[in-house]
């Protein structure tokens, strides 16, 4: 077990690696930490999408990447009971003794295990032991109804970068038939105004789910104490904001978030625990991040710089937001700055480490200091094989140090991966092509060199 803490990195996930116990983290740390509490707690729980955890849950390849960066393959499973007994802290066997009688388990039992399984982005896993449910089910039981939800939020996370209507479909039964004045069926609402403004530019039926969405919101407000209403009303107004969005209508916008930052603050007022206090201050949290992309779509990039500092202050051990930070110092021409941010984006780790080491390479590169960016390309390539992106300006910039090893190496590992990317070209349209090469392509298109 001593090789778990033998970096940084390891230290700071360890909750994701073997449900081993936290320390420090980024906000969705407290998600595991939370759902295990629940999970072994004999205190009644909320059931439905907004109980009182925090919101982000982190799609199945960030694991993925965690455990391949940190070298800990071993502990790559789709399902816990997977796990070597040998590897297993006593958290992890807790976890397996739930799965292997979960048959048998009460229903918010099994909404308590599929949650932990979530938050340790197991997703696949979740759908493994959650069937897709007929309507009927859906409406007779309200924790079934949540069952069914965390299965339809777990499947859109597996298909994030192949999104059809079709795969909305189990979000459009729960929202249809999740019984009325539940978080539930305003969560799954909630998503399908994003899901069908954002992913599909659907004017008309992100309406028509917003319109669902405020009446579930009335219908709620008798049943839920202050805390847990004025998060839901932040929640709110940072969805539905998507539909003044697509329509271009920046005033309803500001307006908007405006409103959702207001309940934001306010939820931080109103706190009364240590677990409220760090709901509050992630809900706090996305909301800036929200209002970072609004003021790049305002066009106010100065604004976004002022917003994105803040993130980086209000979430210090999450690389998102640096790398979201040096888009925008290089936005604004503030190469040296970007440079400097996306260096320590990538000493937090995952997600986006490889992607963070390409784009400071970019950075010095352009302030001239080849040397300097091929140690970062050689980088991002140690955490993606694949990244080809990297190797290209390898290629471009090693003749230009006189490494004559370097420029061999490279020359040969660029033609092996444009072979594999004329291999995938010619497969159908299914096949799996790696996520992170991908991302590195859209880094490159955000600095000239």
């Amino acid at each position: 077990m001593l090789m778990l803490n033998r970096l940084p990195v390891n230290w700071l996930n360890r909750p994701y690696i073997d449900l081993g116990d936290f320390n420090i983290g980024a906000f969705h740390l407290y998600g595991i930490e939370f759902n295990y509490r629940n999970l072994v707690s004999e205190k009644p729980i909320s059931t439905g999408p907004f109980q009182h955890n925090v919101q982000v849950n982190l799609p199945p390849s960030f694991r993925d990447s965690l455990l391949r960066e940190t070298g800990l393959l071993q502990y790559q499973v789709k399902n816990p009971l997977e796990l070597s007994t040998e590897l297993r802290t006593e958290r992890w066997h807790k976890l397996c003794e739930y799965l292997t009688h979960y048959q048998e388990l009460p229903t918010v039992m099994k909404f308590r295990v599929i949650s932990l399984l979530k938050g340790l982005c197991l997703d696949e896993a979740v759908l493994e032991y959650v069937p897709e449910m007929s309507a009927s089910e859906i409406a007779q039981d309200p924790i079934l109804a949540a069952l069914a939800f965390s299965r339809s939020m777990c499947s859109l996370m597996i298909n994030l970068d192949s999104g059809t209507v079709q795969n909305l479909s189990e979000l459009e039964l729960i929202a249809n038939y999740a019984p009325s004045g539940t978080q539930t069926k305003f969560g799954a609402a909630l998503q399908l105004v994003v899901q069908y403004a954002k992913t599909f530019r659907n004017l008309a039926q992100a309406e028509y789910w917003r319109e669902i969405a405020t009446q579930e919101l009335k219908n709620l407000k008798s049943s839920l104490d202050e805390f847990t209403y004025t998060r839901l009303l932040s929640i709110y107004y940072r969805a539905v904001v998507f539909v003044p969005l697509i329509k271009n209508d920046q005033q309803q916008v500001i307006q908007e978030m405006d409103l959702s930052e207001s309940y934001g603050n306010r939820l931080i007022l109103i706190a009364s625990n240590d677990n409220e206090k760090i709901v509050a201050d992630e809900n706090l949290n996305i909301v800036f991040e929200s209002r970072t992309k609004e003021a790049l779509w305002l066009g106010d990039i100065d604004l976004a710089e002022e917003r994105s500092q803040k993130l980086t202050q209000m979430d210090k051990l999450d690389p998102r937001y640096r790398l979201e930070l040096g888009e925008i110092y290089i936005k604004q021409g503030k190469i040296a700055a970007a440079a400097q941010m996306y260096r320590s984006a990538a000493r937090l780790g995952p997600p986006g480490t490889e992607i963070a080491w390409f784009m400071a390479g970019q950075c010095h590169e352009q302030l001239g200091e080849i040397d300097i960016a091929c140690d970062c390309y050689l980088a991002a390539i140690q955490m993606d094989s694949l990244a080809i992106s990297a190797v290209e300006r390898l290629n471009l910039l090693a003749p230009r140090l006189g490494d004559l090893a370097l420029t061999q190496w490279s020359n040969i590992r660029l033609s092996e991966l444009r072979e594999q990317q004329e291999i995938i070209a010619n497969q159908p349209t299914t096949s799996y092509i790696p996520e992170a090469s991908s991302e590195l392509k859209k880094a490159a298109e955000k600095i000239m060199v």
